[in-house]
C-alpha cells in the first residue's frame, strides 16, 4: 500500500506540472481570444468615430466653430449684381448720343425773326370813342364797355389792339378781360402775342383759359415770337413774358417737345427755353435737368444751356453737377456744357 500511495504520488507530481501547464496554456489562449475580440471591436469603433467625425467636419463647420474663432474669420463680401445698373448706364449713354441725330441737336442758336408787317392807326370816331370807353373801367360802366368792346373788335388797327390789350390785362371784370383775349386772337396778328401770354397767367381761371385758348387759335409762328422776346433789348419786358410762361405751365409742357422730329414744335420749345435761360427765368430748366424721367430731355436742356452760353448759368450748373453722380451721363453732359460756358453777360 505505502508503494502504491508512493507511485501516485510521484504521477501526480509528474501530471501536475503538465495539467498546470496546459491548464496556463488554455487559459491564455481563452485570453488571447478574448484580446483578439477587444481589438477588433476597438479598431470598429475607432474607424465609425472617425467617419462621423469627418461628417461634422465637413457639413457643420460653421456650428462647432468657437467665437473666438468665428470674430476672427473675414465676412464674406456678398457678390453683387451689376448687370441691371449696367444696363442703365449704357441705355442712359445711347439716349444722350442720340440726340445729336434730333432736331434739337442741329440747333445751335436762335433765328432772327420775321419781321412784323405794322398794322395802320385809325381815326374813325366810333373807334375812338370805343377806345375812350374801355379805359373807364369803373364796374358802373362795365355794360358800356362791354359794347365798345365790340366796336374794337371790329377794327384790326394798331390802336384797336393796344386798347384790347390795356382791357385784356387790367380790367377789373374777368369775364371781359377773357373777352378781349378772344378778340385779341382773332385778330392773328404778331403784336398780340405779348398779351395772350401773360393772360395766360392771369388769376382768373376764366382769364386762363380764354388765353390757351388763343394760343392755340394763332397761325403765326409762335417760335418767332419767343425769340423775338429772347433777342429784345427790353429785358424786362422778356423777364415777364419768360415768367407768365411759367407760371401758365407752358414751359414745363415744352420741354416735352424738345425730343420729337417736328422742326417746328421742336424750334418752339428751343426758343422759349432759350428765352428762359437768357432772361435769368431758369428755375424750372435745372429742376428738369435734374428730375426728369427722359435722360434725352436732360440731355436737351443741357444742350440750349450750352447755345445760350450765358455766365449768370454758372452758379446753378456747378450745384447741379456738385450733386449728380460721378457716373452719370447727364453730368459728364453737365460738366461739358460748364467747360464751354464764356463769361458772357445775359442778352451781350
Amino acid at each position: 500500500m505505502f508503494i502504491e500511495f508512493t507511485l501516485l504520488k510521484e504521477s501526480d507530481a509528474v501530471l501536475l506540472p503538465l495539467a498546470t501547464i496546459l491548464g496556463f496554456l488554455s487559459t491564455g489562449w481563452l485570453i488571447g481570444i478574448a484580446g483578439v475580440i477587444v481589438v477588433a471591436a476597438g479598431v470598429v469603433f475607432f474607424l465609425k468615430f472617425r467617419g462621423g467625425s469627418e461628417k461634422i467636419s465637413l457639413a457643420e463647420t460653421a456650428k462647432v466653430t468657437s467665437p473666438i474663432e468665428a470674430r476672427s474669420m473675414p465676412p464674406r463680401r456678398p457678390s453683387i449684381d451689376r448687370s441691371a445698373e449696367n444696363a442703365n448706364f449704357s441705355k442712359d449713354l445711347a439716349d444722350a448720343n442720340a440726340i445729336a441725330s434730333l432736331p434739337i441737336g442741329q440747333l445751335d442758336g436762335i433765328y432772327e425773326p420775321s419781321a412784323i408787317e405794322p398794322l395802320e392807326e385809325s381815326d374813325d370816331e366810333g373807334l375812338l370813342a370805343a377806345i375812350d370807353e374801355v379805359q373807364d373801367d369803373s364796374e358802373a360802366d362795365s355794360e358800356f364797355r362791354a359794347i365798345a368792346l365790340r366796336v374794337l373788335g371790329g377794327f384790326k388797327t394798331s390802336n384797336s389792339v393796344e386798347a384790347l390789350s390795356q382791357l385784356a390785362l387790367y380790367d377789373l371784370s374777368a369775364t371781359l378781360r377773357a373777352k378781349a383775349v378772344g378778340m385779341l386772337a382773332d385778330f392773328d396778328h404778331q403784336s398780340v402775342f405779348e398779351s395772350i401770354i401773360l393772360s395766360c397767367a392771369d388769376p382768373s381761371r376764366e382769364v386762363r383759359a380764354a388765353g390757351a385758348r388763343a394760343l392755340v387759335k394763332v397761325t403765326f409762328d409762335r417760335g418767332d415770337e419767343w425769340a423775338r422776346f429772347a433777342l429784345s433789348e427790353d429785358q424786362y419786358m422778356g423777364r415777364q413774358v419768360a415768367r407768365a410762361a411759367v407760371e401758365a405751365g407752358l414751359a414745363e409742357r415744352s420741354f416735352d417737345r424738345l425730343t420729337l422730329r417736328d422742326e417746328k414744335s421742336v424750334y418752339e420749345a428751343f426758343a422759349l427755353v432759350y428765352l428762359m435761360i437768357k432772361t435769368g427765368e431758369a428755375e424750372k430748366v435745372f429742376d428738369a435737368i435734374r428730375d426728369h424721367r427722359d435722360v434725352k430731355i436732360r440731355v436737351a436742356l443741357l444742350h440750349i444751356l450750352k447755345v445760350a452760353n450765358v455766365a449768370e448759368m454758372i452758379p446753378q450748373l456747378s450745384a447741379f453737377i456738385a450733386a449728380e453722380p460721378m457716373s452719370s451721363v447727364v453730368g459728364d453732359k453737365a460738366r461739358e456744357v460748364l467747360l464751354g460756358i464764356n463769361a458772357m453777360p445775359i442778352n451781350a
